[in-house]
């Protein structure tokens, strides 16, 4: 069953009339958040019976406010919050925003065990980090404000809910291009992380076993892929052969940017390989149920850890076989051909036969440069090539009792 708790969020946009959903009126100032009378920061800070004289005092009228500043249970603390408000918000393009969260009823809360202000600010002050790096916020340049209210004040039920203010310190204009509006999914982002929280107090054991399994199939999909024997596997072969001969090989450099598309295929191919292919469907599972436990609680698709797992757990793996690159190479090298004694022998032009050390040697010492030779040597490295790539294939069809005659 879905958690029962609604999500609002709303911008107040300094120099513009406040959202019309909001319980303030009028046009939006760094006053009217923060100081005077009638600010929207005394609104949700005053405590019971007190007048509302902003925004802030409204928030908080049932009790002490908790912030990045830490508690603000005291005047002094409340006056110096503040004041940094209103600094922030002076400056051009400063932009205010709010969640409102708030639970069905008492019974839903209690069951969360998320009734009081230090239930609530307990789950918020873990959010608020990871979240607004999910966004794109620097947490460091950014002031939070919450606040818990015990009742709705247009129901007649009590709703148990909490009220969430952060601004930038500094406007970086992130979200200049929708005028200040957070996107979808950054909604979706903050609705799934208190979800999240909310599984974790429901009933800790549940949500400890799905990480377990998440993690644990994670190691076993990793450890296959490390184990697997790549110089047998044509597409990580090809991506060899036309990899850079220097710079960085690691999937997110600069080095790696016009090969990143060919490296994540061999990846796709790797996993979809006999090999690898049930622990890579095992990993999938995992994300999967836990995918649908959030989204389950959440009441909707808010939950993207999938998408984000895959992410990472492919650019891991891309890391493994790029890292593979050197060990195949000293394998293939032709020093190693020359050390060889079962080498191969190949016909080439007007009869003649040629072994494997003789290609090697040609291409070594430099000598026969001649045109005619070159094209003899590059057809037999073609030739002995498509040899290769057949022994491979009779042995990828028949299995690892299959032995190879290279």
């Amino acid at each position: 069953m879905p958690i029962q708790f609604i999500n609002k969020a709303r911008y107040f946009r300094i120099g513009q009339s406040a959202p019309k959903n909001s319980c303030f009126k009028g046009t939006v100032t760094p006053q009217s958040i923060f100081g005077g009378a009638g600010s929207y920061f005394d609104y949700t800070e005053r405590y019971a019976g007190k007048e509302a004289d902003s925004l802030m005092d409204y928030t908080g009228r049932y009790g002490y406010t908790v912030s990045s500043e830490g508690n603000l249970d005291t005047r002094e603390k409340i006056e110096a919050f503040k004041e940094k408000g209103i600094e922030a918000l002076s400056k051009d393009g400063a932009i205010c925003y709010e969640f409102v969260l708030s639970m069905k009823d008492y019974d839903t809360a209690s069951n969360y065990n998320i009734v009081n202000q230090e239930q609530f600010s307990s789950v918020i002050k873990t959010i608020m980090p990871s979240y607004l790096k999910s966004i794109g916020l620097d947490p460091g340049n950014v002031s939070w404000w919450e606040d818990f209210h015990p009742e709705n004040r247009t129901s007649t039920i009590p709703h148990p809910h909490v009220h969430i203010l952060f601004f930038e310190n500094e406007p970086s204009g992130s979200f200049d291009r929708t005028y200040g509006k957070l996107p979808k999914k950054s909604l979706d982002d903050f609705k799934r992380m208190f979800a999240n929280q909310l599984l974790k107090r429901e009933y800790s054991g549940r949500y400890s076993e799905l990480f377990r399994d998440i993690n644990v199939s994670r190691r076993n999909i990793l450890d296959k892929t490390k184990h697997t024997d790549l110089s047998k596997v044509k597409s990580v072969k090809d991506l060899y052969a036309v990899l850079p001969s220097s710079g960085r090989l690691q999937i997110n450099s600069v080095n790696m940017i016009p090969y990143r598309e060919a490296v994540l295929n061999v990846v796709d191919s790797l996993l979809k390989s006999k090999e690898c292919k049930d622990e890579w469907n095992n990993y999938l599972t995992a994300l999967d149920r836990y995918e649908s436990e959030i989204n389950a609680k959440a009441g909707g698709n808010v939950s993207s850890r999938k998408e984000t797992e895959i992410v990472k757990i492919k650019e891991q793996i891309a890391n493994t076989v790029l890292s593979g690159r050197k060990g195949y190479e000293k394998e293939n090298s032709y020093e190693k051909i020359l050390e060889n004694r079962n080498h191969r022998e190949i016909e080439g032009d007007k009869g003649r036969v040629y072994k494997d050390t003789d290609i090697v040697r040609s291409r070594l010492s430099g000598r026969n440069s001649s045109l005619p030779v070159k094209r003899m040597i590059n057809g037999l490295l073609a030739q002995r090539q498509r040899e290769i790539e057949n022994e491979i294939e009779q042995y990828l069809n028949q299995g690892k009792d299959y032995s190879m005659s290279l």
